[in-house]
């Protein structure tokens, strides 16, 4: 049996999402581990605001989540603004940030229009499938 090379098994470890892998060939033995960090898993979320003047005021946060896993940057580059800030109006379709997974820089863009109320992910973290990124008033 032909073992891949190391660098091989840490992508597909990565790729695959896993926390623990052992891989053993007569004497040697490789071990792969992985802390799992849990996050909330809501992708959409909402919420009334209460009556004012008699009319119903709807007010509805929802959120912005990781399509997959990787490591979040808020901007192209450290020397770069960051795509959105907190109070930014944005539109269906537009960048909020980028995320890096196995050496591809894939851009995630918003699903929704708001306004940002909340950046929940600071640049350079590691991202678990469906973790919230920003928070949107729309």
């Amino acid at each position: 049996m032909e073992i891949p090379s190391l660098d091989e098994l840490i992508s597909k470890f990565q790729a695959a999402g896993l926390t623990h892998l052992e891989i053993k060939n007569g004497e040697d033995k490789i071990v792969l581990k992985k802390e799992a960090t849990i996050f909330p898993t809501a992708s959409v979320t909402s919420e009334q605001a209460p009556l004012v003047s008699g009319e119903a005021v709807e007010n509805k946060k929802l959120t912005v989540n990781a399509p997959f896993v990787g490591t979040f940057y808020t901007s192209p580059s450290p020397q770069e603004e960051p795509f959105v800030k907190v109070g930014d109006q944005i539109q269906k379709g537009q960048i909020i940030g980028i995320i890096e997974a196995m050496k591809m820089m894939t851009e995630v863009k918003s699903d929704v229009a708001g306004i940002i109320t909340d950046i929940l992910i600071t640049n350079d973290s590691p991202v678990e499938y469906n973790t919230p990124l920003v928070v949107l008033e729309n």
